[in-house]
């Protein structure tokens, strides 16, 4: 199954990011890590994105961003804050 996932760069960043996406887009890689994600919010609902990282096998920068291109795709949606290391966060639920 394809996932659509929108344009991750800005007309503003630079040229260097547009070939970096296309990069993980033509090798499957990013819409991978995004089906992983989703998969470890669907098994473990609740968690915050630091405590994804331990279910993705990913690390945190590339877990938050497949996490914001699941959302975009409809897979995952934010749920409740609670605090995590003495901070605020947001929860992450199976859409």
């Amino acid at each position: 199954m394809s996932i659509q996932l929108p344009t991750a760069t800005r007309k503003t960043d630079p040229e260097t990011s547009a070939m970096a996406e296309a990069a993980v887009n033509e090798s499957g890689q990013r819409q991978t890590h995004v089906r992983i994600v989703a998969r470890a919010v669907q098994q473990h609902p609740g968690l915050v994105a630091r405590e994804l990282v331990e279910h993705t096998g990913l690390d945190y920068h590339e877990t938050m961003r497949r996490l914001n291109d699941a959302r975009r795709a409809g897979l995952v949606k934010q749920g409740a804050e609670r605090k995590h290391n003495g901070r605020w966060c947001k929860t992450w639920e199976a859409a």
